[in-house]
């Protein structure tokens, strides 16, 4: 039997009238009295390539073996043991509907893999590996037995997928390590940095489709050995184009054995998502290969497009004093950051003057980001000045013109409030002007549709909401691709959602899947909040009372969580629980669970009725207690 897992059905053990949606046994079959050990030693991981105890016991091993009903804090299970007490299997229930949902297997008394029906229709939809087997957490969405996508990977186990790829030729294992375009979002990536990074991930996938790297040069049998690499860095959140601080390798390298000896593969650079590492390039193995075409380096100053394979003689010196600079920056405290800005940003004028026509907007656009996040960062006093310079520069490129106008007046704004005695309001009307005067000169140009999300915010929280959600609705038409028109759809849906059923979903901290819907029967209040956010921690001492005032039972919460760090959120709430549920996604304010409502600001609550309408999108705290009276009158 083992060897094999067939096809997942249900299986009465009436012994303790538990339904097993077992990986295996065939339909109609029953157990007089439980399952035999002998059975349970038959079944195997779904997912090839996992050592686990199987086929090791002997006649007298299974004779002394047992397996036996057990009750823990995960569920009810039926688990095999050898004489000496160590752990071969488990079967689990692990939301007490009867019917087993987590099939563990076991080396050496460890788990090291499991199958999960997270679902619970009887069907294993993810496989996660466990212990000394590593950490790969896979997703098989359509559950037939092939993982779709990985949840969780991590550099080593994601360079070993790619030899598995290479050798095995299967272009769909290779693309399932690609991050998407929602993944780079949630992680951060925005505006053209994302749409670089896309371009360069798609091509690597339909290179390896149309040609994949040759296998034959690693030998018989190759199989992935180390990883080999420098230390891991990270890029910096600009707050603009990267919204998150996110971890990267480059120049990475999978070490192989074979028949014939060892070899390499040349992975390039690896991108950290969430908690899966991303290959963003196509593997290059050398001897099958030629020499390696060296792709690009997250860092190193970001190269000029494609076409252009090598900087030009002028450039080249400007380039290397540039990485350098970058070194010291990546080091220096806040002290010596201005100096070094102000170094690069020189350089960063050089390069432009010195580039060819085909390389000029490419670095135009660096200087002026680079420009704009300095004055940010107060870091340089003549910022705008050299900024209105570079617009006048590129006055005759109507693209290149809005690209370094649009920040001008980021940077206008980000200098004004920051200035001591600054009139806020002053300062927000001129801001608002200049957006509206840039969509008027720009109306096509990429940053359009951020300058209309601004104006449209301001109109919401000056109660314009007529105005608001037209320019919402006007974002969604005319930029349907932008990151913009995803926070403009929620905004406005939000806007209208009085009286309209809302329906919210997510996975928890846990990775429990939680829809708004089983809280039907009883009024919701739906609390957007982050461990950062301290007037949401008062929200929630404010609720605690209010459910114990009106009692679990006909009052319900739904908490999203809008942190960014995960590993931070698990530690807030393990050590002050919450007595409801919360969801949480990467992105924070700029994630999925934020933008499907657009979500500007914590804390946010939305009430809804027991019947799954909101009845207010916005309710203060203040008001929470009267508008929960009212709901429950009603009822």
């Amino acid at each position: 039997m083992a060897g094999t897992h067939r096809p997942l059905v249900r299986a009465l053990f009436p012994a303790a009238s538990l339904l097993v949606a077992a990986a295996a046994c065939p339909a109609g079959s029953a157990f007089a009295a439980g399952p035999t050990v002998e059975y349970a030693m038959g079944l195997e991981p779904i997912q090839r390539g996992v050592e686990v105890d199987y086929d090791r016991l002997s006649p007298d091993e299974y004779a002394t073996a047992s397996i036996k009903m057990e009750k823990g804090k995960g569920g009810t299970a039926w688990v095999v043991r050898a004489a000496d007490g160590r752990l071969l299997r488990s079967f689990a229930d692990t939301d007490g509907d009867r019917v087993v949902d987590r099939w563990s297997y076991y080396k050496d008394g460890i788990e090291v893999y499991r199958d999960i029906d997270s679902d619970h229709n009887s069907k294993a939809d993810q496989a996660r590996w466990l212990g000394m087997a590593g950490s790969r957490w896979g997703v098989d969405e359509n559950e037939d037995r092939v993982i779709e996508r990985w949840k969780a990977i991590s550099a080593e186990e994601a360079t070993a997928e790619v030899v598995r790829a290479i050798t095995s030729g299967d272009s769909a294992a290779f693309s399932r390590l690609l991050p998407t375009r929602e993944e780079l979002e949630q992680a951060g990536f925005r505006g053209g940095r994302l749409e670089s990074l896309l371009g360069r991930v798609e091509e690597a996938r339909r290179s390896f489709a149309a040609k994949p790297p040759k296998a034959a040069s690693l030998g018989r049998q190759a199989r992935w050995n180390n990883m080999l690499a420098p230390m891991p860095g990270v890029l910096p959140a600009d707050g603009e184009e990267l919204l998150s601080d996110i971890n990267a390798y480059d120049n990475v390298v999978a070490l192989v054995d074979s028949a014939e000896g060892g070899g390499q593969v040349f992975i390039g650079s690896l991108l950290k998502c969430g908690d899966a590492w991303r290959v963003v390039d196509l593997p290059q193995v050398p001897a099958a290969d030629g020499e390696i075409r060296e792709p690009m380096a997250f860092f190193t100053p970001r190269l000029p497009p494609s076409g252009i394979s090598q900087p030009s003689d002028r450039l080249a010196p400007l380039l290397e004093r540039l990485r350098g600079i970058e070194s010291r920056l990546a080091e220096a405290d806040a002290a010596g950051r201005p100096a070094l800005i102000g170094e690069q940003i020189g350089l960063l004028e050089e390069v432009v003057a010195a580039a060819e026509p085909d390389e000029r907007a490419f670095w135009v656009k660096q200087l002026a980001e680079t420009i704009a996040a300095a004055v940010q960062e107060a870091a340089v006093e003549d910022g705008i000045e050299r900024l209105e310079s570079l617009a006048a520069s590129v006055a005759d490129d109507g693209m290149l013109e809005a690209f370094v106008t649009f920040r001008l007046a980021s940077a206008r704004y980000a200098a004004g409030m920051t200035a001591q005695g600054a009139d806020v309001e002053a300062v927000q009307s001129a801001w608002l002007e200049e957006l509206a005067e840039f969509v008027k000169q720009h109306p096509r140009s990429e940053d359009a549709a951020e300058a209309l999300l601004q104006m449209a915010i301001a109109d919401e929280f000056a109660g314009r909401e007529k105005e608001a959600i037209a320019r919402y609705e006007t974002i969604t038409a005319d930029f349907p691709e932008s990151s913009a028109a995803r926070k403009a759809a929620g905004a406005a849906r939000r806007l209208t959602s009085v009286g309209t059923q809302l329906s919210l979903s997510g996975k928890t901290p846990d990775g429990r899947a939680l829809d708004s819907g089983r809280f039907r029967g009883t009024p919701l209040l739906v609390h957007y909040w982050a461990t950062w956010c301290e007037p949401c921690k008062v929200d929630i001492a404010r609720i605690r009372e209010l459910r114990e005032k009106f009692g679990p039972q006909r009052f319900s919460v739904m908490g999203i969580s809008l942190d960014t760090d995960a590993a931070g959120l698990r530690s807030y709430l393990s050590s002050s629980p919450l007595a409801w549920p919360t969801l949480h996604e990467p992105g924070g304010l700029d994630g999925r669970l934020a933008e499907e409502l657009g979500v500007l600001t914590l804390p946010t609550m939305i009430l809804i009725d027991a019947e799954g309408e909101v009845v207010d999108r916005n309710v203060l705290i203040t008001d929470l207690e009267r508008k929960l009276g009212g709901l429950l009158d009603d009822k």
